[in-house]
């Protein structure tokens, strides 16, 4: 007899739900018997501390229920298990769940993310327990006092909560019964199907029909019963597609902010919970692969987690961990110059060369503000022709009509985002080829099992478009073949959401322009000294450093203004060190240049050197505070003024203001760079 379309979907979803029934149905079978640690105890530090240090500190005894905090605080746990011998031959477990994220260590090494928002909330300790494999350990578990997206009073994107607090939920061993699960992922891909696909669609009933009928034969109570409701999901899925069918480009990803709603410290600790979570993926999954942008991100787990990094190395080598995007950050489109923008791809292209033998063939910038029209020529300068983004998307006003990449919202890594995706295609009839990042991003996290799984059963399945797990030159390359029909967008890219993130935060823009000038000045100086012989040596490790500091603050959310406070505190004391560090080499390149010039004197007045760094002509007031406090203004000899970019000017009272103007006349000859003592006009205020 017919069936009642909705009296058979509720029914399918009763018997998948996580939260209606689940005494007697699929989803409560997910786990069997459980155990409680043999011991936990945790210390609790305002630091973010390393592990070496932390295993030393006095642990006390902790219990699921406890809270910990205030936010920013670490709490990290001593977990001691002890597996049952009647478990042998199970697939173990241990599952953890709390508020904050969390950092499993094994052995001295992270092993394993947990976060309940990114729906990591276990660790595989053994697929099927063997005598010979150690029963008892010992887990260290590293709890951060903020979310995934940091600790927002009230919401998400909202000033941090100083005072919230974190609730450890559970930690126990579990046997996790591997059959249950694939039989759910089997009717959530039905179940979406039937629902998604519409009533005028055949292979929507095709779905439920075959998902009330699994649950027809289903003893959630005899697994005997579950081979054959395999079977029944899998006479669906094995239908194929015919070759028509648009392809989706499916590549691991998780977008972490360099800084947002939580500080630089945090993001450091965020990277390596991230990508410790795909590396134990990569090793179960050889078919995944995973796009991974920013330079600067993989410098700190170089840095601070060594072990982690060599393992991220040999994943890189095999193809699948895919560093991507050319630059030192995801930096902001717009507000960066022309320099910076450049040392952007130099700094970041030169480090994956020197780090992975390879430079980066595409831009990968998929949530900044807005794109300045001068970044195809900078990007092909860099030896880059390809570019992804997703941002443009989301504009409120004028619908943007290239074709952006998709980055899936929670929850749409199923049917729904992979319907969504084609549907939200503009090159439709031009191009049958879309990309799809999957993973939660923002905050990190990164994909999961459960994706992956989902993704294997629509891989190539009738009534859906066909998804493949590819990596960014494989769907590139598909482009390309059929560039001819594609649109061309010239000029800027504009965004119409972010509105007025430029307009905040004014002493990091000023910071941002001061110390792309004191890094220019040095650098002028430093080649001249160098050019002139001698022993100055030029200072190239401590620009870098410095460089990089600075483009790590051009952050596309920190350069703009839309991060927390705390990031505006570090980003300004980052900003201290680049003029305090640059200073100091602005001023060794000036004594090795011009040392002589400096002893000069006339009569007794003290002499003052003023030097163009730029190749036109300047005219600006400048100032020098004396000894009396007193102010007056003084006027160059324009004509002298004007003869070279170097200047040295006598003491004319106790405060000068003195207008230049500078003229660059080339350094062929360093000696017509210098001038003698030029006498200051006083004149009334």
């Amino acid at each position: 007899m017919l069936k009642h379309r909705r009296t058979a979907l509720e029914r399918v979803e009763k018997f998948v739900s996580a939260t209606y029934f689940t005494d007697c149905n699929l989803r409560g079978r997910l786990y069997g018997d459980s155990c409680t640690p043999t011991s936990l105890s945790c210390f609790q530090t305002p630091r973010r501390i390393p592990y070496s240090e932390a295993v030393v500190q006095e642990f006390r005894p902790a219990r699921v229920g406890d809270t910990f905090g205030p936010t920013w605080e670490t709490c990290w746990f001593r977990v001691e298990l002890s597996i049952p011998p009647a478990w042998a031959g199970r697939e173990v477990h241990f599952v953890w769940e709390s508020d904050g994220e969390g950092m499993v260590w094994r052995d001295a090494q992270p092993v394993q993310g947990l976060t309940k928002e990114g729906e990591k909330t276990s660790y595989i300790l053994t697929s099927s327990l063997k005598e010979t494999e150690p029963h008892s350990l010992t887990l260290y578990v590293e709890l951060a006092c903020n979310g995934l997206f940091g600790a927002g009073q009230g919401s998400m994107i909202a000033p941090p909560d100083p005072d919230r607090r974190f609730t450890l939920s559970k930690a126990e061993l579990v046997v996790f019964n591997r059959d249950v699960y694939e039989l759910l992922v089997d009717l959530e891909i039905l179940l979406d199907m039937a629902q998604l696909l519409g009533e005028e669609n055949q292979r929507s009933f095709q779905a439920l029909y075959a998902a009330n009928q699994i649950v027809n034969v289903c003893d959630v109570k005899d697994p005997s019963t579950f081979p054959a409701a395999h079977e029944l999901a899998a006479a669906i899925f094995s239908q194929r597609n015919g070759e028509s069918q648009h392809t989706i480009h499916a590549m691991g990803h998780c977008h972490i902010d360099s800084a947002w709603l939580w500080p630089y410290e945090e993001t450091i600790r965020k990277c390596a919970r991230s990508w410790v979570t795909v590396i134990r993926l990569m090793e179960h999954n050889p078919e995944l692969t995973f796009a991974c942008s920013q330079a600067q991100q993989f410098e700190w787990v170089r840095s601070w987690y060594p072990g982690l990094y060599a393992q991220i190395q040999d994943y890189v080598a095999k193809g699948q961990f895919i560093p991507v995007g050319g630059t030192w950050v995801e930096m902001d489109g717009n507000l960066p110059s022309g320099e910076s923008m450049v040392r952007q791809f130099l700094q970041g292209q030169r480090f994956f060369q020197e780090q992975f033998g390879r430079i980066c063939s595409e831009f990968w910038l998929p949530d900044t503000f807005g794109y300045s029209a001068q970044l195809p020529q900078l990007m092909c300068g860099c030896g880059i022709k390809r570019f992804l983004t997703q941002k443009l998307s989301w504009n409120l006003v004028n619908t943007f009509p290239v074709s952006c990449a998709s980055l899936l919202p929670r929850g749409g890594r199923r049917v729904a985002g992979m319907l969504k995706t084609v549907k939200n295609n503009k090159d439709k009839g031009r191009v049958n080829h879309s990309a799809v990042l999957f993973g939660f991003g923002d905050g990190g996290g990164g994909p999961t099992q459960n994706m992956l799984d989902r993704m294997k059963r629509m891989s190539d399945t009738d009534g859906l478009p066909r998804v493949q797990i590819s990596t960014p030159d494989c769907f590139f390359s598909a482009l390309e073949k059929e560039s001819s029909q594609l649109c061309t967008w010239v000029g800027e890219l504009f965004l119409e959401l972010h509105n007025g993130t430029y307009t905040t935060q004014a002493q990091i823009k000023k910071g941002n322009r001061e110390c792309e000038r004191i890094l220019h000045d040095v650098e002028v100086l430093s080649t001249l000294a160098v050019a002139q012989g001698g022993t100055f040596q030029y200072p190239a490790s401590q620009l870098q450093q410095l460089w990089r500091l600075l483009l790590l603050n051009q952050f596309h959310d920190v350069l703009p203004g839309s991060c927390i406070q705390l990031v505006v505190r570090d980003a300004l004391q980052y900003y201290a060190e680049i003029r305090r560090a640059g200073t100091r080499l602005q001023e060794e390149a000036v004594q090795s240049l011009c040392g002589e010039l400096l002893q000069l004197k006339s009569g007794s007045a003290e002499s003052i050197l003023v030097l163009n760094t730029l190749p036109w002509e300047r005219t600006e007031v400048i100032s020098r505070t004396g000894t009396a406090g007193t102010e007056a203004l003084g006027s160059s000899n324009s004509e002298v003024a004007r003869a070279s970019g170097f200047l040295t000017v006598s003491e004319a009272a106790s405060k000068e203001l003195l207008c230049l103007s500078l003229s660059w006349r080339g350094f062929t000859d360093l000696s017509k760079c210098f001038l003698g003592l030029i006498p200051l006009q006083v004149v009334s205020d």
